[in-house]
C-alpha cells in the first residue's frame, strides 16, 4: 500500500491553518486582558490616595501599555502616576515611554499644550510656575486635587513663603472634613 503524501500534506495544513486561528483568538483575549488589567489598575490608583493605600505600579511587562482613550486619558495617566508637577515636554516623554504613538501628530507638543489647556480650564489640572527656571513661565502641571480633598503631611518639612504655605514631603489625599 503506497503512503498517501498528499493527504498527510492537505491534514498537516488544515491543522496549521486550524492552531494559527486559536492562537490569534488567545492573542486577542490576551490583548483583552491586559486593557482590562491596565483599567483597573488605572482605578485602584485613582483610589488609592482615598483609602490611604499606595498606588500601584505595573508589571514590567505592561509598562508599555496606553491609557485607554487617547492622549488625553493617557496624559491624566501621566499626571496622576507622576506624585510632581511635569512640564508639557516631561508629558510628551512619558508618551513616548509608554508606547503611546506620538509620530501619528504632526505637532504632539501643541496637542498636548491644547489638552492641558483645556484640563486646567475645567480644573482637572492645575498648573505651578518653576522659580529656579532656565527660561521665565515655566510651567509645569499636576491633576487638581480640588475642594473636596486636602493633602494631609506623611512625613516632611512645612514652610510658609508670604500667601503660599505648604511642605516638601510625602502626603496622601484625604477628604475635607464637614464642617457645618
Amino acid at each position: 500500500m503506497p503512503i498517501d503524501y498528499q493527504s498527510w500534506f492537505e491534514n498537516a495544513k488544515a491543522e496549521l491553518q486550524k492552531v494559527h486561528e486559536e492562537k490569534a483568538g488567545l492573542q486577542q483575549a490576551a490583548i483583552h486582558c491586559d486593557r482590562q488589567i491596565a483599567a483597573l489598575i488605572q482605578t485602584m490608583n485613582a483610589i488609592a490616595p482615598l483609602v490611604g493605600e499606595e498606588p500601584l505600579t505595573l508589571p514590567a511587562s505592561e509598562e508599555t501599555e496606553t491609557a485607554p482613550g487617547g492622549m488625553t486619558d493617557s496624559i491624566r495617566a501621566i499626571l496622576t502616576e507622576a506624585g510632581e508637577p511635569l512640564t508639557a515636554s516631561e508629558i510628551r516623554d512619558r508618551l513616548e515611554q509608554k508606547g503611546f504613538d506620538i509620530k501619528s501628530y504632526s505637532n504632539p507638543l501643541a496637542n498636548i499644550h491644547t489638552i492641558l489647556r483645556r484640563l486646567t480650564e475645567s480644573k482637572a489640572v492645575e498648573t505651578t510656575h518653576e522659580i529656579n527656571a532656565p527660561a521665565p513661565g515655566g510651567k509645569r502641571f499636576t491633576i487638581a486635587v480640588g475642594k473636596r480633598f486636602e493633602v494631609e503631611k506623611v512625613w516632611g518639612k512645612s514652610f510658609e513663603i508670604g500667601k503660599l504655605k505648604g511642605f516638601v514631603g510625602k502626603g496622601r489625599l484625604k477628604r475635607r472634613s464637614r464642617v457645618n
